[in-house]
């Protein structure tokens, strides 16, 4: 890509150019917070205000209350021209909820630059909806590209229903990434990589990411500091792991400064945001200082954008129900413990969204709970199976986050599906998707 029209993509985005970290301001939305690995160095708080690190929010956002929030920050910042999907969890393993949050946000203003922060794990299965929303700027996590010093790095990973540990784990994790980040720098997208710096694990690797990415035409390489404080409580702060000093961080920039062709293609300037930041780098806008009357407004101008969306959206779905057999009906129940996305696993499962799925849509039918109380906590896996079977006997599909073999065979020998791909989507999607593969299978009759 040409450095003019580098230039002209970077020039208003704060992390990506060092010139407008402290004229534009950027918004985080806390739409994603599920996460398909596990780093040691990450522990992810909600409703949390006291700490100021990535994997931290004062609450999760659903699509429309994340377009309302853009709209009424709006409003109040000057310069707003970033809105960036962050985390909690990987911006990729909620892949509904970001997008969907993208598309309206879209419907309400295209100039805002949109900007996602990725593991790189399932980034090559969304490359297509990446460019076609527009999204310019991506920023993928890449700690090491060594499987055997990543595997110190990661607990586990979890790819199409499996979960990988060690040396595995870190493989197919980089094999991802790099095909990732492969693909998004042919399609024109920027990429900013960044490395946490974890002294005695990669501290002495991290010039050979900057090889490696730079032979792929990454443009920004950002190194950050491991931060690791007691209170953090993440396995690398319980295991001891120190935080790099100045010295460390700086000999790191400056090595791989060299490599990326100089200063400005290796970032210096972040703040290592929370998952909800708004404001410009450093300095936080205060939320509560929203008037009523902006409140208020906001509410009106959301609604308006809500309706254009649905009416861009109108003719994808005739589409798709016009493909779809409309004569035949199944029931999926979906795991949820927020109540917006399938985000429990099996075993933690008490309630279940009940959907009636056809070639019309989906639709709730009604909510079923379990009821436990405080002696059945500890309930055994057979008698948590019975309950679930009992509950959910006329369906044909549980839709949850995470389910052991064991759990999968049985409630199958009991005629019920367990399908862990629409795991964290949200709930209407998540029966939509399973149900229409249900459907399309020819056992199920009519």
């Amino acid at each position: 890509m040409q450095k003019d029209a580098i230039r002209e993509k970077i020039e208003k985005h704060p992390c990506y150019c060092k010139d407008a970290h402290d004229k534009y301001a950027r918004i985080h939305l806390p739409v994603a917070p599920a996460c398909n690995i596990q780093c040691n160095y990450c522990n992810r708080k909600y409703d949390c205000s006291n700490e100021s690190r990535p994997g931290v929010t004062s609450g999760v956002l659903n699509p429309e209350q994340a377009l309302e929030k853009v709209i009424m920050i709006e409003q109040s910042l000057e310069n707003l021209s970033v809105v960036g999907i962050a985390g909690p969890g990987d911006a990729l393993a909620n892949p509904t909820a970001t997008f969907q949050t993208l598309r309206l946000l879209k419907a309400y203003k295209a100039e805002l630059i949109p900007c996602i922060s990725t593991n790189g794990l399932n980034l090559p299965d969304y490359i297509d909806e990446i460019e076609e929303l527009g999204i310019s700027h991506v920023t993928v996590t890449m700690n090491a590209v060594d499987p055997e010093v990543g595997q110190h790095i990661y607990s586990w990973i979890h790819h199409e229903g499996v979960t990988y540990h060690g040396v595995e784990a870190a493989a197919k994790l980089l094999e991802r990434q790099l095909q990732g980040v492969e693909m998004l720098v042919e399609r024109g997208i920027l990429v900013k990589i960044n490395t946490v710096l974890i002294p005695g694990i990669n501290d002495s690797h991290i010039t050979e990411v900057a090889k490696k990415i730079k032979e792929l035409g990454v443009f920004i390489h950002n190194i950050l500091p491991l931060m690791s404080k007691p209170e953090y409580g993440t396995k690398f702060a319980k295991d001891g792991v120190p935080e790099p000093d100045i010295k460390m961080i700086a000999k790191a920039r400056f090595d791989c400064a060299e490599i990326m062709g100089g200063f400005d293609n290796v970032m210096q300037h972040c703040r290592q945001c929370r998952a909800d930041a708004i404001g410009k780098l450093g300095q936080d806008f205060d939320i509560n200082s929203l008037s009523d009357e902006i409140i208020n407004n906001s509410s009106a101008v959301k609604a308006q954008v809500m309706n254009i969306h649905r009416a861009f959206s109108s003719k994808a779905v005739q589409e798709r129900t016009s493909k779809a057999s409309r004569n035949r009906m199944v029931l999926v129940a979906v795991a949820t413990e927020n109540q917006y996305f399938s985000d429990v696993t099996f075993k933690n499962a008490r309630t279940f969204y009940v959907y009636e799925v056809s070639g019309w849509g989906a639709h709730l039918r009604e909510i079923r709970t379990l009821r436990y109380d405080d002696s059945d906590a500890c309930i055994k896996l057979s008698g948590h199976l019975r309950n679930v079977q009992e509950l959910l006997n006329d369906c044909s599909v549980m839709v949850c986050s995470v389910a052991g073999k064991s759990a999968v065979d049985e409630m199958r020998r009991r005629g019920i599906i367990i399908d862990t791909t629409g795991g964290h989507k949200v709930l209407e999607d998540a029966a939509w998707h399973t149900g229409m593969k249900r459907l399309k299978d020819s056992r199920v009759t009519a």
